[in-house]
Formats: C-alpha cells, structure tokens, sequence
C-alpha cells in the first residue's frame, strides 16, 4: 500500500501512525485499517496485493470476501 495523495493514520495490529507520501507492508492476517488523516485534504492510496486471490476480512462483521469482489469484477488467471 503506498499513499498517493494525503496523508493516513494507519492502525496496524493496534498501533497507529500517521504518514504521508509512505509505502507499508502489511502481513496478511494481520488486523490494520487505514483513515483519512484529514477532514479536508482527500487521501489516495494505492493498493497491490500479494495473490489475485487476497481476501478481506472486515473485523466488525468477521465476513471474508475476495478483494475484486468488492469492485464486482472476478479475477482473471491467465495461463
């Protein structure tokens, strides 16, 4: 994940940061969120998974879903 425009306060595993113009690596199973840092200036991230198969699972509902179902798009594999 690297943050485009903006700056982040990012929760991972509990801890917070704030940054701006940054790259993070996030393990997958790891619990970690990402905010807006400003009510003003817009925040543009990047995002680049590991797998065409990452999934998401939101902490509040326990529901995991694959990442390009979010965008109604299914992954295509090539071979």
């Amino acid at each position: 994940m690297t943050i485009l425009e903006g700056g982040a306060v990012v929760e991972i595993d509990g801890t917070e940061h704030v940054t701006r113009f940054d790259t993070t690596y996030v393990p997958a199973g790891t619990p970690h969120r990402f905010r807006d840092a400003s009510a003003t200036e817009p925040m543009r991230i990047l995002w680049i998974y590991a797998s065409v198969d990452a999934t998401r699972t939101l902490v509040e509902t326990g529901v995991t879903a694959r990442v390009d179902a979010e965008h109604n798009k299914a992954a295509t594999h090539r071979d």
